[in-house]
């Protein structure tokens, strides 16, 4: 039998591991913060406030272009929280939470930006 490689990426959307500024909002809700990592069809990225599972989002995520990467494409998109898990920490006072967001409605011209984004970096 062969043995597994854990480094080998199975998802069909593979992800990018960058720090990318986005804007997550919900009904009583509203953030900036940025992707731990991203695919064209999640990010995940941690926030300062529990929102519960399956938590309608609004997204608009910042993509870096241009020579000196100063310039912004905005990929807009409708997600949905799908994990939740708070970082434990003595440095974490307020609370610290890791949040999985699926982009459950997303254009295909918003997909076409994240993975153009990918292709350059």
């Amino acid at each position: 039998m062969k043995p597994k490689n854990i480094d080998v990426e199975h998802r069909r959307h593979p992800r990018i591991n960058k720090r990318l500024q986005f804007k997550v909002k919900a009904e009583d809700f509203d953030a900036v913060t940025e992707t731990i990592n991203l695919s064209c069809r999640g990010a995940y990225c941690q926030l300062n406030k529990h929102i519960p599972l399956m938590t309608n989002l609004k997204i608009a995520l910042a993509l870096p272009y241009g020579d000196k990467g100063n310039e912004f494409k905005y990929a807009e998109c409708n997600g949905v929280v799908v994990r939740v898990e708070e970082v434990l920490s003595e440095a974490n006072v307020g609370g610290v939470y890791n949040t999985a967001i699926y982009f459950n409605e997303i254009e295909e011209s918003e997909k076409e930006k994240i993975e153009n984004f990918f292709e350059k970096h």
